[in-house]
């Protein structure tokens, strides 16, 4: 099925496409009363869409006297996208629909002190590998999330601190390889975009902070990506929450990363036991060793809890989300710690989104992360 360049559509394309997807359903009529075009223009934009495989139209059955309606309906799996997350010595990589919902995927590691040529190729090969071994729609784009502050085209990386990269331009590194359009977006935005989006929480606004070598913070408000200034993500894991604290990789010191991420809890663990395994899921053996009484490990538990809960308490009281997501390390924590972590969080906020207020474990699985990656290329590359 060929597939039309973005700067070859009608520019009306992608208003119809959202509203199919965020609202549906509609007929060429509603679509007309929804969007201020007239009737013969939906049908020239529909019409275009349909013969491309985008879009197919279903009777609605009616009772009585009169022809079943024709509603348009999305056809997911005319597209394929591939989602790439870029991790700190990780990448995963898959392929999803228009819904970006996903029908492969995989995880490839790396030595995070690699040269950047050296990880652009695997991501490529990877990238290349998958797409070879599908059998399903033309490639649309590839949308990848990246632990960094992006340039306002979506397609530079600006600084990423953990990577030691600055100034990489990842997309044209790629499409030069690819020979696709590759869209970049910070890792954790790409999180909070695809829940929003896909998604089936029953909230209009989601904050997503995933812990894991650092700490970020991602927000969608009414479905819709935030962004700050150019370069300006919300780096809520460099507030400081302790004075004169450990020495951050931003050059700070006492930021809320450096008593909260993975490192630093594996630093803690030795510390008390140096025979404990570092592969295993760091919060529950934090934990289970808390439940037994363990005085340091109890100190460091509810330090954990009450940091984490401070900062998700800021988040609710700037952002107002109805869901907030913990992803990374706490995606995989034991219940009672986000628990303890949702209560002191509705002691902090004000009193009117206390009740509302959900705070729960992001999906932690593969797909998730691809999913999300996806989200940046359609939300670009279909629905823009």
């Amino acid at each position: 099925m060929a597939m039309i360049a973005k700067n070859e559509r009608s520019p009306h394309e992608a208003l119809i496409l959202r509203l199919l997807r965020d609202e549906p359903p509609h007929s060429r009529t509603t679509l007309s009363d929804a969007t201020g075009l007239s009737p013969t223009t939906i049908t020239k934009i529909v019409g275009p869409l349909i013969s491309r495989g985008l879009l197919t139209e279903r009777e609605v059955g009616v009772r009585g006297v009169g022809r079943p309606a024709l509603i348009l309906v999305p056809v997911p799996d005319a597209v394929t996208v591939v989602g790439v997350q870029l991790g700190v010595g990780t990448i995963k990589v898959g392929l999803t629909d228009a819904r970006a919902s996903v029908r492969s995927a995989e995880a490839r590691s790396f030595d995070p002190t690699a040269p950047v040529e050296d990880v652009i190729e695997l991501i490529a090969n990877t990238v290349s590998s998958v797409l070879e071994a599908d059998d399903g729609a033309p490639c649309l784009g590839v949308g990848i999330g990246v632990p960094a502050p992006v340039d306002e085209a979506h397609r530079r990386i600006e600084l990423s601190i953990n990577l030691g990269w600055k100034q990489v331009p990842i997309s044209d590194m790629l499409e030069a390889r690819l020979h696709l359009p590759v869209v970049v977006d910070h890792n954790v935005r790409s999180m909070a975009l695809a829940e929003a989006r896909y998604g089936e929480h029953e909230v209009n606004s989601i904050a997503y902070v995933y812990v894991k070598t650092g700490l970020g913070f991602g927000v969608a408000v009414k479905g819709q990506p935030f962004y700050g200034s150019p370069g300006g993500e919300s780096y809520l894991g460099h507030t400081r929450v302790v004075e004169q604290g450990e020495l951050c990789s931003c050059g700070a010191r006492g930021c809320l990363e450096t008593m909260v991420s993975e490192p630093y809890i594996l630093r803690r663990l030795a510390a008390i036991d140096p025979t404990f395994d570092p592969a295993g899921n760091v919060l529950a053996i934090l934990h289970e060793w808390a439940s037994r009484g363990e005085p340091a490990a109890v100190e460091l538990e509810d330090n954990i809890i009450g940091h984490m809960s401070n900062a998700v308490a800021t988040v609710v009281n700037l952002f107002t989300p109805g869901l907030l997501l913990l992803g990374g390390i706490f995606a995989i924590s034991p219940a009672p710690m986000i628990s303890a972590i949702r209560e002191q969080t509705r002691e902090q906020i004000f009193p009117l989104l206390r009740d509302a207020l959900r705070v729960e474990s992001a999906d932690a699985s593969l797909e998730s992360a691809v999913s999300a990656g996806a989200s940046v290329a359609l939300e670009e590359l279909l629905y823009r």
